[in-house]
């Protein structure tokens, strides 16, 4: 009898034991901790180690995304400066003037209002290699006018054109309609260089000749706000500026 009492004391030290080792002293509370779950300080310190991270991975996506934004936005204005300055420098490199011509054909105001620090100047000029747009006729001369708009006419801001076909050296009866060519384009100034000149010139306003160079420089600005401008500037040699307008010796014909 007191064998099997021994036993069976044995046999419940033996759970006792076990069931410590698997929950851990309930008087340390450890084995109530591991029960329970864990507690609101752990929680709170999984929960701002996270957010922590979150952060961390949301600045750096929202840091290339504006990167590559930004990048994207200057491509597309360097593109288009290009595209126009290329355009612009090749038709005033074929400017058109007659030997029989007492004005110059070619006209440049500057702007009256730099308020704004942008110029926004009027070019105008006889050209032989502007291309038509649409279904517009085709011809030899063409006289294109190019102008700024701010938006104040129930107008896209930007940089417009106007194109009037001259196919028997006649102008047309009808008042051509402006063609906007880009709204990139926040800023347009031009400067002359007369024959024979030293300084370049802020206008070109009842000359009898055509300028020896025409130097055009456009501001671009992507259409988001705070964006910094970007400024392209080219120089186009007039073929005819050497060329009497009134006629000569060594008029063109």
């Amino acid at each position: 009898m007191n064998n099997l009492r021994c036993w069976s004391a044995d046999c419940q030290s033996a759970r006792v034991v076990h069931r410590y080792a698997r929950i851990g002293n309930p008087r340390s509370g450890t084995g109530l901790r591991r029960a329970h779950g864990f507690t609101l300080i752990e929680m709170t310190v999984a929960v701002v180690i996270f957010m922590l991270f979150i952060s961390a991975v949301y600045g750096t996506y929202t840091a290339a995304s504006k990167a590559i934004t930004g990048t994207e936005e200057q491509q597309e204005v360097l593109q288009t400066g290009r595209v126009l300055l290329a355009q612009l420098n090749t038709e005033l490199t074929s400017a058109y003037q007659s030997s029989s011509a007492t004005v110059s054909t070619l006209y440049g105001e500057d702007s009256e209002d730099a308020s704004d620090e942008l110029q926004q100047d009027t070019l105008t000029l006889l050209t032989t290699a502007h291309a038509p747009y649409g279904d517009a006729p085709a011809g030899d001369l063409c006289q294109v006018k190019y102008e700024m708009s701010d938006g104040a006419q129930d107008e896209k801001p930007g940089l417009y054109v106007e194109e009037s076909f001259y196919p028997d050296l006649e102008p047309e009866e009808t008042t051509p309609a402006k063609r906007l060519l880009s709204p990139l384009v926040a800023g347009f100034n031009c400067k002359y260089l007369a024959a024979g000149g030293t300084e370049w010139e802020t206008e070109w306003i009842d000359r009898t000749a055509l300028p020896m160079a025409v130097r055009v420089e456009l501001t671009l600005k992507p259409q988001r706000e705070n964006a910094k401008p970007t400024i392209l500037v080219s120089t186009a040699n007039v073929k005819l500026a050497t060329a009497p307008a009134a006629g000569g010796d060594n008029a063109f014909p």
